[in-house]
């Protein structure tokens, strides 16, 4: 009875732990400036100055996530004000995407934004931002996607630990079919 007690104040102590500390470890990564950027491009739109820089990508699947860092192209000041809207096109394709940016109180200067690109082959993908000192548009990046592997190294697991769990259902229908047979073969005998 007292090990269940202890067990279950442990428990609890454990998962207010994580609801306390999980917010604080995002809220410390927004702050941070650039975080692991796979590339970075300093690009002038309109009265903006923006760095873009894609933080987080996965091109096989189509995804990607990238930060814009607006400031005012004359002075330098960051630009808490701005729309960032994002455009992917893929011209092989015929295929545009669409998007925007959002910044968050912590950072106003910083506008995150996340993109799924439908198809494979090459995407440009431009940015136009306004705010209170103007307007303007540029091209910021040109990403290939690949063609998609059908299997992948997760799949092939899961296909297997799928597998393994299909012979885990047959033997245990087996097994019990096989037990239900001796005990009607025990009940003839004795009958």
């Amino acid at each position: 009875m007292t090990s269940i007690r202890s067990r279950n104040i442990a428990l609890a102590f454990f998962i207010t732990a994580l609801l306390v500390f999980a917010p604080l470890s995002s809220a410390s990564a927004q702050s941070e400036e650039l975080i692991d950027a796979e590339q970075v491009v300093d690009i002038v739109a309109g009265p903006h100055a923006v760095k873009v820089a894609l933080i987080n990508s996965n091109l096989a699947a189509g995804f990607i996530q990238m930060a814009f860092f607006v400031t005012d192209a004359n002075t330098g000041a960051a630009v808490p004000d701005a729309t960032v809207i994002l455009k992917a096109n893929n011209d092989k394709e015929e295929y545009d995407g669409w998007g925007s940016a959002h910044n968050s109180p912590g950072n106003p200067g910083r506008y995150d934004g996340r993109m799924n690109l439908g198809s494979t082959g090459e995407w440009l993908i431009d940015i136009d931002v306004t705010s209170s000192i103007g307007h303007g548009g540029a091209n910021a990046l040109t990403l290939e996607v690949p063609a998609l592997n059908r299997y992948t190294n997760g799949s092939l697991v899961f296909f297997a630990v799928f597998g393994f769990m299909m012979l885990g259902v047959a033997y245990l229908f087996w097994s019990v079919k096989r037990q239900n047979r001796r005990k009607a073969e025990e009940g003839e005998a004795q009958g």
